[in-house]
């Protein structure tokens, strides 16, 4: 979701005023004055204290106050650092793509009708909320997004869902029944969504056994479930490990490791004895690495962003057959030219990024493999190999 120069790595908190009686900064180094007790109290305050969200002038919160569509896209947007002046979202703008009628790529053109002058659009957000996939126009009535109607459980389920990459698996018949005594009040597109909601720990039902998908959200319930949202996200994020990328060239007359080196670049996380890496840092690494070894290919790579499936296809020109290789959030399959294979393990979702599983922890490879970014490791030094596969395309006619 770069253009392959260090696009998603520049992630940045916007400085972006927000509209009076929204959240303005809170001067000092006082407590906000109505949190005392309250239930979010540590919630709010680690939020307020990461930036993405603050109180009033008066030194309140407002904890209790209700919660519109417009403030909550902005507070979900700066939480995972899609912001309006980000990198990613520049990039994303750019690449997005969408299928037009006779189902062929063509450039995204997201429009909501109702949003022209609200403060949403004019500061950038709403174009980051569109080109991310976090707001998808088809799913409001007449494409209207009524910006100050305070936001529902199930959108808040919807939205969540987008952050966490998990479009794909919620879009995918529900087994069984969703173990909620209001589910037949939960539409039936929603109710994937609010299954990898629960599922991820982010929405919770009722003691009554409720889900109540229609009620309305305060303040510190809409920064609560965000929250736990992070921390989903953010599991196991920057472990202690020393990342080498092995850059090999297959052609259709060879197969030769070309370099490798010690780098820095890739983002890393852990999840349940998995290693996950930025796809994004991998084909950054893999163009720097082109270029030190003065390859030609270096400028081949090209690609396309899908917001409303999460999709990331990279492809690789050259010859008359190009290779295309795509990769979907949530989803273990993925393809390249017209092959078909399967990860270990779902694509997650960090940060707008795709994390794919380079190596699992309960089976390791001792060597990197040549497909699908299956690393080796060495458990005594903390090092993963990461295999950085350039295949040019075959079946050149010239």
């Amino acid at each position: 979701m770069k253009h392959w120069k260090r696009g998603l790595c520049g992630l940045l908190a916007t400085a972006l005023m927000v509209p009076v009686g929204l959240a303005a900064p809170v001067n000092g180094e006082k407590g906000l004055s109505d949190l005392e007790g309250h239930w979010a109290q540590k919630e709010v305050e680690a939020a307020v204290a990461s930036g993405w969200v603050d109180g009033y002038p008066d030194g309140s919160f407002k904890p209790e106050k209700s919660i519109t569509r417009a403030e909550f896209t902005k507070m979900l947007l700066d939480a995972i650092h899609l912001t309006p002046d980000s990198e990613t979202v520049a990039w994303m703008k750019v690449h997005a793509k969408m299928e037009d009628i006779w189902g062929n790529p063509t450039e995204y053109t997201p429009k909501l009708y109702d949003m022209s002058g609200h403060w949403l659009t004019s500061q950038g957000w709403l174009d980051a909320a569109l080109y991310s996939g976090m707001v998808v126009p088809d799913d409001y009535n007449g494409k209207n997004f009524r910006p100050e109607k305070a936001i529902a459980r199930y959108e808040i389920a919807l939205m969540t869902d987008r952050a966490l990459g998990l479009v794909y698996p919620a879009s995918q018949p529900v087994e069984g029944e969703l173990p909620f005594t209001d589910k037949e009040e939960i539409l039936d597109w929603m109710k994937g969504y609010v299954n990898e909601s629960v599922k991820a720990g982010v929405l919770k039902g009722y003691p009554d056994g409720s889900f109540q998908p229609n009620k309305t959200s305060t303040r510190a319930e809409a920064v609560v479930m965000i929250q736990r949202m992070l921390e989903e996200m953010e599991e196991g994020l920057n472990p202690d490990i020393t990342v080498v990328a092995q850059y090999r060239k297959i052609t259709d007359d060879s197969d030769k490791i070309v370099s490798t080196k010690t780098t820095d670049q890739v983002k890393l996380q852990v999840v349940n004895d998995v290693i996950y890496a930025s796809l994004n840092d991998l084909y950054q690494v893999e163009r720097d690495m082109m270029q030190e070894s003065n390859d030609p290919d270096v400028n081949s790579f090209g690609g396309n962003w899908w917001p409303i499936k999460q999709q990331l296809d990279v492809g690789v020109d050259g010859g008359n057959f190009p290779i295309e290789y795509h990769y979907q959030m949530g989803n273990t399959e993925y393809s390249w030219f017209n092959f078909y294979n399967q990860f270990y393990v779902p694509v997650r979702s960090l940060y707008g990024e795709l994390m794919v599983p380079i190596c699992d922890l309960s089976h390791p490879n001792s060597e990197p493999q040549k497909e699908g970014w299956q690393s080796g490791w060495d458990a005594e030094t903390n090092t993963i190999t990461i295999p950085i596969v350039f295949r040019k395309p075959f079946f050149n006619v010239s």
